[in-house]
């Protein structure tokens, strides 16, 4: 994994976030429209999640010492853990704004003009694109931070297009209430995209199979001299597979012989599966 070309990404997605994130709430203060105003916080929290997925980064780029054996790695999942975190307190900050609107539901006049939905529709083009390319590098750089952060910037292309939807309605006449029930929609897509976060990122750091064992045990018996295999173990993250295996050789083999086996069952499983970059594996006669 290139930890250079991953803080590279985070720092231009950082940029883009904050002017996004700046926009959104100079635009919802001045229009007084909670459903846009909360939005941009969403987009600010982007911007602490970039910072989180860096600092992470600057972590799990760290090499193997005597303390941490197998890496720094799993950094990057705690970052992810950390972008969890500040979803979840925006969404707690965004439901308690819609509460006491709702609740005052007679002081919500939202000033909505051309400018408003100008500004809108040039933040949901700007953030479409960092999504979008955050995500590409993602895949590419096999890296979770950065798919974590562009599921987030990927959830304006509801909330953004809600407070859009929102904001047409409002101009066509309808109730200011709309306000703050567009901005629950906000609140459900963060709550969802939280979820995702913590499932996978709890995944990695919980060790949880990576890979299917049968997939494995087909590969290594695939060895002439193997004739089974057992205690398939495997963690880590997508991009990086840590794997122990035991196979069974025929008793009279040499230990050096046993020990040559290994080798080729080691090199076919990483050659078929490159995401593999440690296997152990042990050789037991039957």
């Amino acid at each position: 994994m290139d930890f250079q070309k991953i803080k590279r990404v985070l720092w231009l997605t950082l940029g883009w976030n904050f002017i996004v994130a700046l926009a959104k709430i100079l635009l919802g203060f001045f229009s007084g429209a909670l459903s846009i105003l909360s939005d941009g916080i969403h987009s600010l929290f982007d911007s602490f999640t970039n910072v989180a997925g860096i600092i992470g980064i600057k972590f799990a780029e760290k090499p193997v010492d005597e303390s941490h054996p197998y890496g720094h790695r799993k950094y990057e999942a705690i970052a992810s853990q950390i972008i969890f975190t500040f979803l979840v307190i925006t969404s707690w900050e965004i439901i308690r704004s819609i509460f006491e609107k709702i609740s005052a539901s007679e002081t919500i006049h939202p000033a909505i003009n051309w400018f408003t939905f100008a500004v809108l529709i040039c933040c949901l083009i700007v953030d479409a694109f960092v999504a979008r390319y955050e995500f590409r590098k993602s895949v590419e750089l096999k890296s979770m931070i950065l798919k974590a952060d562009s599921m987030h910037t990927k959830s304006h292309y509801v909330t953004t297009g809600s407070v859009l939807l929102g904001a047409v309605l409002i101009k066509l006449g309808l109730p200011p209430v709309i306000d703050p029930l567009i901005a629950i929609i906000v609140v459900l897509f963060i709550v969802n995209m939280a979820y995702e976060i913590f499932a996978e990122t709890s995944a990695v750091l919980s060790d949880k199979v990576l890979i299917d064992k049968e997939k494995i045990r087909e590969i290594a018996e695939s060895v002439k001299e193997v004739k089974s295999c057992h205690q398939i173990r495997t963690r880590g993250d997508g991009g990086h597979i840590f794997l122990d295996i035991h196979i069974i050789v025929a008793p009279d083999f040499s230990l050096e012989k046993a020990h040559k086996i290994c080798h080729q069952v080691s090199d076919k499983i990483q050659k078929e599966i490159p995401e593999v970059k440690d296997i152990i594996v042990h050789s037991e006669p039957k």
